[in-house]
């Protein structure tokens, strides 16, 4: 039976007969899928927007995966333990696994892994600043120690935020001019084959895989189609078989969806968890003075944004951090659209008779437009400054 699937503004679309979803994937196929836009790169080490995670997170692999509650799993480390103090990660490594080359993964890639992603990888510098040491007692044990205890450190492993690097490839080398950037080679479940620019991207099993009898999937083909519509036709037609969010335009999904041997759904996205957000200037200018910010907040329709926009596929934010975390919550200040409310704290702010500024977007372009027009009602005369990096 065909299989059709749509990531949405959330993540994969696929329908199976009751029967065919009893029985389990079969071994075997090839699945064609968008990528939107074509990634500079598939060095994830490298490079960290969307669609490199996308393609890349088949062919590299981090220390862990997570659970769609972002609950620790096993990935290239089979198990953990932490001390009682909670300064001290002990990993266990699967035994066995190999690069795609036929190297051995050992502790010495996670070593360095380490180093390589703090020079490179702006969010793992981040979220290693707690990092005393990091040690390799023998080939299958890595052992992390921090300065302090540190609460979210267990979440820190996944491949788009800290992924494995084969050090017998890079080690020495300069990194950002490696020709294995444009071949890469991971320990992931598929293997890096082909890839015609402004074509498609073809991964292939990789049939060592020390997860037995994965992955189900014979091969991948990432095809890039710049236009909007020209995707929804691909998949009308049966060109492609899953639609990544934010492939298609919004609107276009529920037609979509109707289609036979069709489903959506939101699942997949928790642990990004991405966010359309403003993202404010808060040194200086207009947006420096805290009345500002929240007339800002309060002039801003974003039931509208969830509704119209958005066709109902995501929920209006309370903060930056997605409801998904563990560290969430929902105990905030709440900024419901007050127009009036947004002109007093304007007016509070000194800026009784308007203010001008600048919104600089590579959002969908209504969204940004229906923003402007929401700013201009209170009296924040933005300029609007498109980007173009969202749908052609």
């Amino acid at each position: 039976m065909s299989k059709r699937k749509i990531l949405t503004s959330l993540a994969i679309m696929c329908a199976l007969s009751t029967a065919a979803a009893a029985e389990g994937p079969k071994p075997g196929g090839v699945v064609n899928a968008v990528i939107q836009p074509e990634p500079p790169s598939l060095m994830v080490g490298l490079v960290q927007n969307g669609p490199t995670q996308m393609v890349a997170g088949n062919i590299y692999e981090g220390l862990l995966r997570y659970s769609p509650k972002l609950d620790p799993l096993p990935g290239l480390a089979e198990s953990w333990s932490v001390s009682e103090d909670g300064k001290v990660y002990t990993f266990k490594l699967v035994k066995g696994v190999t690069w795609h080359d036929g190297k051995p993964f050992t502790s010495a890639d996670v070593l360095f892994s380490i180093d390589f992603l703090k020079q490179t990888h702006p969010r793992a510098r981040g979220n290693l600043v707690q990092l005393d040491k990091v040690e390799a007692p023998d080939e299958s044990t890595v052992v992390f120690t921090l300065k302090q205890p540190f609460g979210p450190f267990l979440g820190i492993f996944e491949v788009g935020s800290l992924p494995m690097i084969p050090k017998h490839i890079y080690e020495g080398t300069d990194f950002k001019t490696n020709p294995a950037n444009n071949t890469p080679i991971g320990t992931g479940p598929f293997m890096f084959k082909e890839w015609q620019k402004g074509s498609f991207i073809r991964l292939v099993k990789n049939p060592n895989y020390y997860i037995k009898g994965k992955p189900n999937l014979d091969e991948i083909y990432w095809h890039v189609i710049p236009d909007a519509a020209a995707r929804s036709v691909a998949y009308e037609t049966g060109k492609v078989d899953v639609l990544p969010g934010g492939s298609v335009e919004n609107f276009d999904v529920p037609r979509l969806s109707k289609l036979k041997n069709t489903c959506v759904t939101g699942a997949g996205w928790e642990f990004f968890s991405p966010h359309s957000w403003l993202w404010l200037n808060n040194r200086s200018g207009p947006t420096a003075n805290k009345k500002f910010r929240q007339a800002l907040m309060f002039a801003i329709d974003r039931n509208m944004a969830k509704d119209v926009v958005w066709n109902g596929l995501g929920k209006v934010a309370t903060g930056p951090s997605g409801s998904a975390i563990k560290y969430y919550t929902g105990a905030v200040p709440k900024y419901d659209y007050d127009p009036a409310k947004a002109k007093a704290l304007l007016a509070e702010a000194g800026f009784k008779d308007g203010v001008d500024t600048e919104l600089v977007t590579g959002l969908l372009p209504q969204w940004a437009t229906a923003m402007q027009n929401y700013l201009a009602a209170v009296g924040i005369r933005a300029r609007l400054t498109c980007t173009g990096l969202r749908h052609s």
